[in-house]
């Protein structure tokens, strides 16, 4: 599958760009990403080479800016990424005790990006499976 080829700089990206919105002037990427133009201009190009994003300049003739965007393409992988994650975090684990389950239950458990959490765009403030998984948590203390 064509997502499993991607590198973990291209999903942050990919999400990055989708947490902005669909599109963000590349100039200001590099730090919204926590990198620099060195290192993502040739990434851009890769992605722009796969249909993921299309570049686009605005602005005067001699010094204009680049606007990125994100292709449908790139929005259905990304849902298909986060499908996956999503399928992943999800096992049987009614045979281990309740401190063990409670503790696995949290997204961050599976979290590819932990490591950076809290350092670039990945924050728990921001984290689409931590915001849906304390809202099941407050959904079934409502129930007991």
């Amino acid at each position: 599958m064509e997502e499993e080829t991607l590198t973990e700089i291209e999903i942050q990206i990919l999400q990055g760009l989708e947490r902005l919105g669909g599109s963000y002037q590349q100039r200001n990427l590099w730090k919204y990403i926590g990198i620099d133009s060195k290192t993502g201009l040739p990434i851009l190009g890769r992605l722009e080479k796969r249909g993921l994003i299309k570049k686009e300049r605005v602005g005067g003739e001699r010094r204009g800016v680049y606007i990125v965007r994100l292709t449908e393409k790139a929005y259905k992988m990304l849902s298909e990424l986060r499908e996956k994650a999503e399928e992943m975090a999800r096992f049987d684990v009614s045979k281990l005790g309740d401190e063990l389950r409670a503790l696995l239950s949290i997204p961050c458990t599976f979290c590819p990006y932990i490591e950076r959490c809290g350092f670039s765009f990945v924050d728990p403030l921001h984290c689409e499976l931590l915001t849906r998984w304390s809202m099941s948590l407050e959904e079934n203390e409502r129930k007991d």
